[in-house]
């Protein structure tokens, strides 16, 4: 029971530490209407920039918000989450407690859309996911596809060394882990998040 209740009360640590890294970059920035919501967070010309974006206009986009600036924001969540999951894979190794192994497990699990991604882009049926690797590489000369292939790799490594840590420690701790992961997004996303940060 200690492992599942921990592991769900990590759930929305794990959310919102990537959403806050970009409403910290959207306030540093001084982006108009900056706003944090229990999933996601915004400003007021977000969805009219990257359509401009998509559209290869980045003159009409850069009337709206400088470009690197909204790219550089849009990476900031990224590199919350893999600083989340760094340190949770060293402190899970150095103290065992299921907070970390709850966080580390849950931080990552943002990338299974990037499964998606990767799996459509090889079937020619991709046409933009609006995700961060999306918005990162429309900004910076970096490739869309690297950047869900990073993210998958590291996901399933910090599951593959994060999963080890439960099944050393308690009887059916992989299963409690996995209970707590499921409690912990019904919990949030459904009652706790929306209420929270509508």
């Amino acid at each position: 029971m200690r492992w599942l209740v921990w592991t769900a009360a990590t759930f929305p640590i794990a959310v919102l530490s990537h959403e806050l890294a970009h409403y910290a970059a959207y306030r540093a920035f001084d982006f108009e209407g900056a706003s944090l919501h229990y999933g996601s967070a915004s400003y007021a010309v977000s969805d009219a920039f990257w359509e401009r974006v998509r559209e290869g206009d980045l003159v009409a986009a850069s009337l709206l918000v400088p470009p690197w600036q909204a790219g550089f924001a849009a990476g900031a969540g990224l590199i919350a989450t893999y600083a989340t999951i760094a340190l949770c894979v060293v402190m899970a190794r150095l103290r065992p407690h299921p907070f970390w192994v709850g966080l580390g497990l849950i931080a990552p699990l943002r990338f299974l859309s990037s499964v998606l991604v990767v799996v459509g882009t090889l079937l020619g049926r991709h046409h933009g996911s609006g995700s961060d690797e999306e918005h990162v590489a429309s900004t910076f000369p970096l490739p869309e596809l690297a950047l869900h292939a990073l993210g998958i790799a590291v996901m399933v490594a910090a599951w593959a060394i994060l999963l080890r840590v439960p099944s050393r420690h308690v009887p059916r701790g992989r299963l409690a882990v996995l209970a707590g992961i499921a409690v912990g997004g019904i919990l949030y996303i459904g009652v706790l998040g929306p209420w929270l940060l509508p």
